[in-house]
């Protein structure tokens, strides 16, 4: 199995994943982030966002594996790197980066790094490389 193919996987894996458990249990996941769900909209809202989005987003990623493995690479590369430079906004304009704000920002780094790396070097091999004719 390809490196790119792996690697879209597991972000696959881990987005729906997170996705279900915020649908089945939200205060879970509010509670590890330090999120509080005061009202039953908070929690509908919570739900959706963290839930609904999550899923769909890895629904998108598992569908890519099979029909065009460098746009999930894309999708995670923009949804990862979006959340890392959102974070880091929010760490330089509130303060306050707890633990699982530290993890989460090196994971999105890692992520952000590691999805480019794997995009450029398919980049540049296709220009190297000749190509297969069939």
């Amino acid at each position: 199995m390809k490196a790119k193919q792996v690697v879209l996987s597991f972000y696959s894996v881990l987005f729906i994943l997170f996705g279900i458990t915020a649908l089945v249990s939200p205060t879970l996941i509010s509670s590890v982030i330090n999120f509080e769900l005061q009202t039953p909209v908070a929690n509908m809202e919570f739900m959706a966002t963290y839930g609904g989005l999550f899923l769909g987003l890895g629904l998108f990623m598992l569908y890519c594996i099979k029909s065009n493995i460098s746009i999930g690479l894309v999708c995670v590369l923009l949804t990862m790197g979006s959340m890392l430079i959102s974070r880091i906004a929010g760490a330089f304009i509130f303060g306050g980066v707890d633990l699982i704000q530290a993890i989460y920002i090196s994971g999105e780094l890692f992520t952000t790094l590691l999805v480019i790396f794997l995009l450029y070097n398919a980049r540049v091999a296709s220009l190297i490389l000749p190509q297969k004719s069939n």
